[in-house]
């Protein structure tokens, strides 16, 4: 197999350059690509657990505690126990983080709309099922 056939080169360059193009438009803002995502998830679903939102957004619950402790210090989300059982912490977006969401969330649909308009909708739709199973795929 040649290199530029490796199924992980191919994505990664795909990633990479969604990545840069994110990180250009999140620039004035602050914020970096984990971050970013993190609020569009929790605006999509505001109070959430950290184990339901480290599943949302496919992330060791290590990894989620130092992003979440960013957005905190930056005054973005709050952390707080829930009052049904003192081991679950639950995540809300902050008034700043709410004046915030119109902006992010264009940036989030035109970038998005950005790299899928390059392909049809039956390209996008086979796209869609081969992510999909390559994400729930077991690997050697």
């Amino acid at each position: 197999m040649l290199f530029q056939d490796c199924l992980c080169f191919a994505l990664g360059k795909v990633s990479r350059n969604m990545a840069r193009a994110y990180r250009q438009r999140l620039e004035p803002y602050g914020l970096t690509q984990p971050q970013f995502f993190l609020l569009i998830a929790l605006y999509e679903e505001e109070e959430i657990t950290i184990s339901q939102l480290a599943r949302k957004v496919a992330q060791d619950k290590s990894t989620l505690t130092g992003i979440l402790d960013r957005l905190e210090r930056d005054g973005l989300v709050v952390r707080s126990a829930s009052p049904d059982d003192r081991r679950a912490i639950h995540v809300r977006l902050t008034p700043k983080a709410w004046k915030l969401k119109r902006r992010l969330w264009r940036i989030y649909e035109e970038t998005n709309r950005s790299f899928l308009s390059r392909l049809t909708p039956t390209e996008r739709a086979v796209l869609m099922q081969a992510v999909a199973k390559l994400e729930g795929g077991e690997h050697d």
